[in-house]
């Protein structure tokens, strides 16, 4: 009963440890993350943009970890805290990767740009690449918005360009799938961006 109450009814398998929050490394508007190439090859950031839901945050450093991204970095304000739901659904990665929290993001991305950076934003926006054509030729950031409003009008304008994933809905029958499902979640469409540029 007691380790039920201390894990908030949460399945514990009969351990309970203790431990202190984790908050994420502030990095200043300023502070443009390295360009040097890593194992040879050019660096890649992944950048969420109010990432509310924990599951998916945990899944997003899950597959950040696994597929070696350089660095991740997060909205400070309207992020989902980096609590036991993020640390579960990350398989326990985000207990070994440094989340960076960044205070302005827009104003961060642009200074990135200046630096040499190419910031781009997943959105079905005219002019988007197809991921296929993606080719890690040149320091790169992905940024990912919130499920159901995507990027916010002031991250979209800091972002170089645009990326997109081409779905085929509804396979062998699309006139079944007609606006029923037109998108996919944010932390598997973060993996396929990802496994693209990283997977190779």
């Amino acid at each position: 009963h007691d380790l039920n109450i201390m894990a908030g009814n949460r399945p514990h398998q009969g351990v309970v440890l203790h431990c202190e929050p984790l908050e994420p490394t502030p990095m200043a508007a300023a502070a443009v993350p390295q360009m040097e190439p890593r194992g040879g090859r050019s660096p890649v950031w992944l950048v969420l943009d109010e990432v509310t839901d924990p599951q998916n945050l945990g899944a997003l450093l899950r597959s950040a970890w696994f597929l070696g991204v350089d660095g991740v970095a997060v909205s400070k304000k309207n992020c989902a805290p980096l609590g036991p739901i993020v640390s579960k659904a990350s398989s326990g990665a985000v207990e070994l990767m440094e989340v960076h929290a960044v205070t302005v993001l827009p104003r961060w991305l642009e200074a990135c740009v200046e630096k040499g950076w190419r910031v781009l934003g997943a959105d079905m926006a005219d002019g988007a690449v197809d991921c296929k054509a993606l080719l890690l030729d040149q320091p790169t950031m992905i940024v990912l918005g919130s499920e159901g409003h995507g990027l916010r009008t002031n991250v979209s304008r800091a972002c170089s360009g645009f990326v997109r994933i081409a779905g085929s809905a509804g396979g062998a029958e699309p006139e079944r799938a007609v606006d029923l499902v037109d998108s996919l979640n944010v932390s598997v469409a973060g993996a396929i961006l990802l496994h693209q540029l990283l997977g190779a």
